[in-house]
């Protein structure tokens, strides 16, 4: 769904597989004009440029991001667990996207994540969609909110909400997942540094639109 902006030009920061798969989901969505590799670096699929003159968003993944944006002095989509300065959105990651799916919930009684980058939990058993399946999970806290995590059995991702009324899911290949969350975050941005899930709405219609699909059992 179209958000009434749009940004002429992202940048993205070479910083892993996941921040390469976002990319190719921001080059066809509708908010975006243009997609550019900041370079060095080489790529089969995008312009390469020097610098990051005239993009309007950075978007990167992992520790040193933030540092590498600040550097070239644009804002930056992050798939990071906070704030910090410079930082335009962060919690661009399945964990973020379980929380944006949680927030939409009146009564959410469980809301629980399945990555197979996260730690096998034992606390209690969370039911996923299949092929996951019942896993061992354990809460902990995101962002200031109660999230049950587990590790997935192979190469599945899941977000999982409960409420009174309905289960919400979203099921789909861990790494396309972790891309899309990442990328969706531009319908996000509008200049107050935020997480996702503190638009989630538009968050969730832009990962909906770039091909992930939220299920419902009422």
């Amino acid at each position: 769904m179209a958000t009434g902006r749009t940004f002429v030009r992202i940048g993205i920061l070479v910083t892993g597989d996941t921040a390469v798969r976002a990319a190719h989901s921001l080059s066809a969505h509708s908010s975006v004009d243009e997609v550019v590799v900041i370079g060095p670096a080489t790529s089969k699929s995008f312009q390469v440029v020097d610098s990051a003159e005239g993009c309007d968003l950075l978007i990167g993944t992992g520790p040193q991001a933030p540092s590498r944006a600040k550097r070239h002095a644009v804002p930056l989509l992050w798939d990071g667990d906070s704030e910090a300065d410079g930082i335009a959105v962060w919690g661009a990651n399945p964990r973020g996207l379980t929380l944006a799916l949680a927030s939409r919930e009146s009564d959410p009684r469980l809301v629980a994540v399945a990555h197979p980058d996260l730690d096998e939990g034992s606390g209690h058993q969370a039911r996923f969609p299949d092929p996951l399946g019942s896993l061992g999970a354990v809460d902990k806290t995101y962002g200031g909110r109660r999230l049950a995590e587990a590790q997935s059995p192979n190469e599945f991702a899941a977000c999982l909400a409960i409420g009174g009324d309905r289960r919400v899911t979203i099921i789909d290949d861990a790494a396309f997942m972790s891309g899309i969350a990442l990328a969706a975050a531009v319908d996000v941005a509008d200049g107050r540094p935020r997480p996702v899930w503190k638009a989630a709405l538009p968050y969730l219609q832009a990962a909906m639109a770039m091909g992930l699909v939220m299920a419902e059992d009422i």
